[in-house]
C-alpha cells in the first residue's frame, strides 16, 4: 500500500508542477502579445540662439509616446556656461542615454564641405553614442559607439562632456569593454578639441585596429564616485553639442568607406528605459504555497500509514 501512496504523491506533484508552469508563463505571454506597454522615447534637440556667446537658449522638442511627460530645463554650472539637460523624471528611471550623431563639425558630406566652430546639421545620421550603466558594476558607465553602415568606418576619437560642478578635472579611469583597446584618454575641462571645435571635457582614443572598430565600448570609472549616465548628459561650454566623434575610413557619406575622416557631433538625444523587472505573478505565489502545503500533508499521511502497517 505504501507504494500506492508514493505513486499518488508523485502524480499530484507532477500535476502541480505542470500547473505552475502554465501559471508562470501565460500572463507574461499575454502581456508581451498585447504590445501596449508604456514605452518612452523622448528626443531632445538643442539649438544655440546665442551665436556662440554661451547664452545657451535652447529650443527643446519632445516626442512622448507614453503617459509620462518629460520637460527639459537648462541651468548653468558655476565657473562655466555648460548646461545640463535634466528631466522631470528621475535618472534612475533610465538605463541609458542615446546621443544622436547628427551634425558635422569638420568634413565633407556628399558635395558639401563643413569647417569651423559650429556643428551643422547635414540632414544625415552618422550613428549613435550611448552612455549606459555598466552591467557588472553599478558605479561605472559604458560608452558605446555605433556608427552608420556595417563595420565600414573607424572610430578615431570620442569626446564627452561631464558635470563641471561635480567633477572638475577629476582622475577618471577609462578601460575597454570591447575587443578594441583604449590607446589613451585625457581629461581637460572645457579644453578638449574636436577638430576645430573646442570646449569639451574628456577625450578617449581607441587603439588603431584594422579597417573598422565599430562598436567600440569604453568603461569610465572614478574612485569614490557612483557614476551614472546623467553625469555625462551635458552640453559643451558653448551649449551646442553633448559629444563628438572623429570618424576615419570615411568616404564622404555615412556608411561609405573611403580615405577621408570627419568630425561629427551630437546635438540631440533620447533616454531609453531599463528592461522590465520580472516579478512573480500573484497566482504563482499562491500556487507555490498550496503545492508546498499539500505535498507536506501527503508526505505526513504516508509516513503515518507506513508506521501503522
Amino acid at each position: 500500500m505504501h507504494k500506492l501512496w508514493g505513486k499518488i504523491v508523485f502524480g499530484i506533484s507532477t500535476a502541480s508542477l505542470v500547473g505552475l508552469y502554465c501559471l508562470s508563463f501565460m500572463p507574461s505571454a499575454l502581456a508581451k502579445g498585447n504590445g501596449n506597454g508604456n514605452s518612452q522615447n523622448n528626443t531632445t534637440t538643442s539649438s544655440n540662439n546665442g551665436g556662440g556667446n554661451g547664452n545657451g537658449n535652447n529650443n527643446n522638442q519632445s516626442n512622448n509616446t507614453s503617459t509620462t511627460t518629460s520637460s527639459t530645463t537648462t541651468s548653468s554650472n558655476s565657473g562655466s556656461t555648460q548646461s545640463p539637460s535634466s528631466t522631470s523624471t528621475a535618472s534612475s528611471d533610465f538605463s541609458s542615454i542615446v546621443f544622436n550623431l547628427d551634425c558635422v563639425i569638420s568634413g565633407t558630406v556628399g558635395n558639401n564641405s563643413y569647417s569651423g566652430s559650429n556643428c551643422t546639421n547635414a540632414g544625415v545620421s552618422f550613428g549613435t553614442l550611448t552612455i549606459k550603466q555598466n552591467p557588472f558594476d553599478s558605479t561605472k558607465v559604458d560608452v558605446v559607439i555605433d556608427l552608420a553602415g556595417n563595420n565600414v568606418h573607424k572610430i578615431l576619437d570620442v569626446s564627452l562632456n561631464y558635470d563641471d560642478s561635480k567633477f572638475q578635472n577629476n582622475a577618471f579611469e577609462v578601460s575597454s569593454s570591447s575587443p578594441y583597446d583604449v590607446k589613451s584618454f585625457n581629461v581637460a575641462e572645457n579644453s578638449i578639441k574636436a577638430g576645430p571645435y573646442s570646449g569639451l571635457d574628456l577625450k578617449i582614443s581607441p587603439k588603431a585596429t584594422g579597417p573598422s572598430n565599430d562598436g567600440f565600448t569604453a568603461t569610465i570609472s572614478l574612485d569614490a564616485f557612483d557614476l551614472n549616465p546623467e553625469d555625462f548628459n551635458f552640453q559643451d561650454q558653448l551649449n551646442k553639442i553633448f559629444a563628438a566623434v572623429h570618424i576615419g575610413n570615411y568616404g564622404n557619406d555615412p556608411g561609405v568607406s573611403g580615405g577621408n575622416s570627419i568630425w561629427v557631433g551630437a546635438s540631440s538625444y533620447y533616454k531609453a528605459p531599463p528592461p522590465p523587472v520580472k516579478v512573480p505573478e500573484p497566482g504563482v505565489t499562491g500556487a507555490l504555497g498550496l503545492f508546498a502545503v499539500t505535498t507536506l500533508g501527503l508526505m505526513k499521511k504516508n509516513k503515518q500509514f507506513r508506521h501503522q502497517n
